[in-house]
């Protein structure tokens, strides 16, 4: 991979996929959103709609009890609510979590999500970024360069790679850094992966390291990206500290109601890791089978890279926007990944077939 100047890299924003990161009148099909390709099923539209009128004029329950017990049972872990901390989408949590633990010194292998920088950097903090080794986690050179650092940032499935590190690697580093420094582990896309999340999560050790801290995104699982909702294991007494730097009321009441019928419908993330795993493979087959100047990356989750043979990124998702309505993720603002990659998200067979037309456009 493409390292470049990294090291120089200054950035004051955190550069984001989406309609909204280009005039959205162009964008026919965003796939540099990488949401759950079924959106939200219809019990939570069914939530919503028979909760709007009576929830929109009354302030919602700052604590989230009921979504904190929905999310409970969800885990079967026997965590209660005291081990649960829930946001206003994981950005949110990713930025507390920052103002609360991080002072001076942060890890970032890359690369990855933005937001962990941008939120270090607010809590001004210094940081160290660690390249991946063939876009995967190097844990020795995390613990020898993680002493006496405030936080680790781990994202698990890796955001662009699409990579699930295993466990044991995870638990190696969480094991070997001072029982001082944080390791939180963002899983926002592991219910999306072609593994049981139960046996490939974190959450099993969470109580066994007291400094091991679990992110978790209904955004991106259960398709609620416009509700925002995030939520945060680790032991209570990080929940507590963690809790002080939340505003009141910063998870709304309808994002709550939407949480937990969402949670009652496990069928709709069941078949949607079903679509994923097969599109997946039928959109990466007809990029290699069709195409010369795009090489589709092994994924384990909802969105893949895309090497660029003799292209540049960002004239790529602006050329097949333009031409073709289709917005693919431009990955030059990922730190050390240069102009040669876009990151696209699996939707459904219609939308997919819509992105291979793009490409193949463009292709010669």
């Amino acid at each position: 991979m493409e390292l470049g100047r990294w090291k120089s890299r200054i950035k004051n924003t955190c550069s984001h996929g989406g309609i909204y990161s280009v005039n959205p009148s162009l964008v026919k099909v965003d796939f540099s959103s990488n949401v759950n390709p079924l959106g939200i099923s219809k019990f939570v539209l069914e939530a919503i709609q028979k909760n709007a009128f009576s929830l929109s004029s009354k302030y919602p329950d700052t604590e989230c009890r009921a979504l904190k017990k929905s999310l409970s049972e969800y885990l079967d872990n026997d965590l209660d609510g005291e081990w649960i901390c829930v946001g206003n989408g994981a950005t949110e949590l990713i930025h507390s979590f920052a103002q609360t633990f991080v002072r001076n010194k942060v890890i970032i292998p890359f690369p990855t999500f933005c937001e962990y920088e941008s939120a270090s950097k607010r809590a001004g903090a210094g940081i160290l970024f660690i390249p991946l080794n063939d876009l995967t986690l190097d844990p020795d050179a995390i613990i020898e360069k993680g002493k006496k650092s405030d936080v680790i940032f781990i994202c698990n499935p890796n955001n662009p790679t699409g990579l699930l590190c295993s466990t044991k690697l995870i638990q190696k580093i969480v094991e070997s850094v001072d029982s001082s420094t944080k390791v939180l582990v963002d899983e926002s896309f592991i219910e999306l992966s072609d593994y049981n999340p139960n046996t490939h999560t974190m959450i099993n050790k969470i109580k066994e390291f007291e400094n091991l801290v679990i992110l978790r995104s209904m955004t991106k699982s259960f398709g609620l990206a416009g509700l925002r909702i995030g939520y945060i294991i680790c032991h209570p007494k990080l929940i507590k500290r963690l809790s002080n730097y939340q505003i009141p009321w910063n998870v709304n009441g309808l994002a709550q109601a939407a949480g937990i019928a969402a949670l009652t419908d496990l069928n709709h993330l069941k078949e949607s890791r079903v679509l994923i795993q097969k599109e997946r493979r039928f959109m990466q087959e007809m990029i290699i089978r069709k195409m010369n100047a795009f090489i589709p990356y092994r994924s384990d989750v909802n969105y893949f890279l895309i090497y660029l043979e003799n292209k540049n990124s960002t004239k790529v998702r602006d050329l097949i926007l333009a031409e073709k309505g289709v917005l693919v993720r431009d990955c030059s603002t990922f730190v050390g990944m240069g102009v040669k990659y876009v990151r696209v998200a699996v939707k459904t067979h219609k939308e997919n077939l819509v992105l291979l037309d793009a490409l193949e456009s463009i292709d010669n």
